[in-house]
């Protein structure tokens, strides 16, 4: 069985917790931070990932992967116009239906988040192991599960199509990860 990816979408600086975050090969960040003192927390983000050789993708500013050297970027559901960052760079995307599955190919993603795998804070509508792999059929991309993901049920993604896990909260759970590895 080939290694799943965990995608780590983070909003702030990861210094404290790099530790638990390099014990685990296949791990990729996700920075997503919508607020406006963005870049000097990134700046801490990319620093550190540098460092640890840890490919990092950056989401919704643009001027960010021109300025700076990362691995790719990441479109959110909500973006829906077409991304030009060059083709040198990695795009992954996010999408909760068939119509911006379709959108994310369009853009070109590469990796596309389907969302939520299962209840999280947020949704209490989750598409469980059964739709998401029916869903994904459908499709030719590459794709990972995002929402939902927690200790009691990571070990129910290994029963998707998905190439790996992604989300926020996953940090907190990385530990029960050892499957992914």
């Amino acid at each position: 069985m080939k290694k799943k990816k965990i995608f780590l979408i983070i909003n702030k600086d990861i210094t404290n917790s790099i530790d638990k975050i390099i014990k685990h090969k296949n791990i990729n960040i996700v920075y997503r931070n919508y607020n406006n003192n963005y870049e000097n927390e990134f700046k801490k983000v990319l620093l550190t990932t540098k460092k640890k050789n840890i490919p990092l993708f950056v989401a919704y500013h643009q001027s960010l992967i021109k300025k700076y050297k990362v691995n790719g970027f990441y479109i959110p559901s909500f973006v829906k116009k077409k991304i030009y960052i060059g083709e040198k760079n990695f795009l992954i995307g996010s999408a909760h239906n068939f119509r911006e599955i379709y959108q994310k190919q369009l853009q070109g993603c590469k990796i596309i988040f389907i969302s939520p795998l299962f209840n999280n804070n947020k949704s209490k509508k989750n598409l469980g192991i059964i739709k998401f792999n029916l869903i994904t059929k459908n499709f030719k991309s590459s794709f990972c599960a995002l929402g939902g993901i927690n200790s009691s049920n990571f070990k129910k993604v290994l029963l998707t199509k998905s190439i790996g896990a992604a989300g926020i909260n996953i940090i907190n759970h990385l530990s029960f990860m050892r499957k992914f590895n």
